[in-house]
């Protein structure tokens, strides 16, 4: 699993896009909300949000304070090699 620690700033927002992989994304600290498609979920400290592949989605920060979060993602080669379509 590939994990970045992340934090944006108020009213910062991520246009619309999507991860040819599983994400999930944990909060630290603020709140930020997770929309796909007609689905919002605000997420604040402690939740988690597991997104799918290939499910395009918009981010955007909420409230007058930054948001910290945690983002994992399994690399392509992970992915293949749980799978069985790659040997080490």
């Amino acid at each position: 699993m590939v994990t970045a620690w992340w934090s944006d700033l108020p009213g910062a927002r991520m246009t619309e896009h999507e991860h040819a992989f599983p994400e999930t994304r944990w909060v630290v600290e603020g709140y930020l909300r997770i929309t796909a498609g007609a689905e919002a979920v605000d997420l604040g400290p402690g939740d988690r949000l597991d997104l799918p592949p290939n499910l395009p989605h918009t981010i955007e920060v909420l409230g007058l304070a930054q948001v910290v979060y945690v983002s994992g993602t399994l690399d392509k080669q992970a992915v293949e090699r749980l799978d069985g379509s790659q040997t080490a």
